[in-house]
């Protein structure tokens, strides 16, 4: 049973947050932060919306306590992707069935920022006295590398004072210590375009990025985590383009890959891996540039033994009466900015459901999400004595 709030203003607010179409691209989360904001007003906490690119606002809620101590950062994203098609309910509904409330977001991530908002808000009901301060950061831009979200929050010094950190990712209420890093690189092949009936003429770029897709799959990880699943870093082509009609040979191809990332492995050890390979192509009679995208995430992993992992892990347990299953995350999130950048032991934790991201007919158990606001409000009271 949730202690100070009820169970339908978590529903409810859970709803109004996936009414909202904040898909990415555009990114625009101007309803979305409102929403958020007037909940707090409202509540008599303050929060303010803040933006450097026009659409994608971001939420800053913070609640003081008494005396100086602590300070708990709390990190969810508002955008989401696109919903796609065969929905069976509308992806923006919030329709509730069955114990599941649906919708895109529902799982990444709106009912981990409903939660930690609903747990604010019931901590603050509660009266209890605290030392301290919880930040609470609602973003936008996570999908597309949160240069406007929360990497431009720590860039204006927000959060950063932050002794722990908590990210309401969903991880279906399991602690989650860190998540594999992303690099996405774009390389573009250039040959020489000539009439297809004399290809012997030109420079297929296309056959030439064949070859080179060839030595791509020739990847052999170099390191290996066991904390982590899977427990190798990856190297996937995941686009591919080129040419401009059927009657002439290509002169251009462009691949793009995917390199998910282990800690230990850098940007530059990343790409002198990307030169090893292309040299081992031989495809000297084209050239190749290699072009890192702006939006990354770096690979980070915390102790088990940090004190934001044993209080929550305390907390799990007296909620639900079983200790939470322990893990890492395969995808991105923005704790890698938290951790990176601010320096914060940051744990994943949330309510949704990993394998129902980004799926048709994403929903998560309304359950969860109360489960996640008691065990929220309770690591409050004990962090933040």
């Amino acid at each position: 049973m949730i202690r100070y709030i009820k169970e339908s203003e978590i529903s409810e607010l859970t709803q109004a947050l996936i009414k909202q179409p904040t898909v990415n691209p555009p990114g625009d989360t101007n309803q979305c932060a409102q929403i958020i904001t007037d909940y707090f007003h409202k509540n008599g906490i303050e929060a303010d919306i803040l933006q450097c690119k026009n659409g994608i606002a971001n939420v800053v809620a913070k609640y003081k306590g008494t005396q100086s101590g602590k300070t708990l950062l709390l990190n969810g994203h508002m955008d989401v992707v696109v919903p796609g098609e065969d929905w069976t309910v509308d992806p923006f509904g919030g329709e509730i069935r069955d114990g599941q409330i649906y919708g895109r977001g529902t799982c990444d991530m709106k009912s981990g920022i409903a939660a930690m908002m609903a747990a604010m808000v019931g901590f603050k009901r509660s009266k209890k006295k605290f030392n301290g301060e919880i930040i609470l950061m609602a973003v936008g831009d996570e999908e597309t590398g949160s240069q406007y979200g929360t990497r431009y929050l720590l860039e204006q010094k927000i959060g950063l004072q932050a002794d722990f950190a908590i990210v309401t990712e969903p991880t279906d209420l399991k602690l989650e210590l860190g998540n594999r890093g992303l690099r996405w690189i774009d390389l573009s092949i250039t040959g020489k375009a000539c009439h297809a009936g004399r290809p012997h003429v030109g420079i297929n770029a296309i056959e030439h990025g064949a070859r080179l897709i060839d030595a791509i799959r020739t990847f052999k990880p170099q390191i290996r985590n066991d904390k982590f699943e899977p427990p190798v870093p990856s190297l996937s082509v995941t686009q591919i383009s080129g040419g401009s009609q059927a009657n002439v040979i290509p002169n251009k191809c462009r691949i793009t890959l995917d390199r998910r990332m282990l800690p230990g492995e850098t940007t530059e050890t990343v790409m002198s891996e990307i030169s090893h390979i292309i040299k081992s192509a031989a495809l000297s009679s084209v050239t190749i540039d290699i072009e890192m995208r702006p939006g990354f995430w770096d690979p980070y992993l915390i102790s088990e033994s940090e004190p934001i992992v044993q209080v929550l892990k305390n907390s799990c347990k007296k909620i639900t009466g079983k200790n939470p299953l322990i893990g890492t995350k395969p995808a991105c999130t923005d704790g890698s900015h938290l951790f990176h950048m601010g320096k914060i032991p940051t744990l994943l934790f949330g309510p949704g459901l990993p394998a129902l991201s980004h799926q048709v007919d994403e929903h998560v158990p309304l359950q969860n999400i109360y489960l996640a606001t008691d065990i929220l409000i309770d690591a409050f009271e004990v962090l933040l004595r």
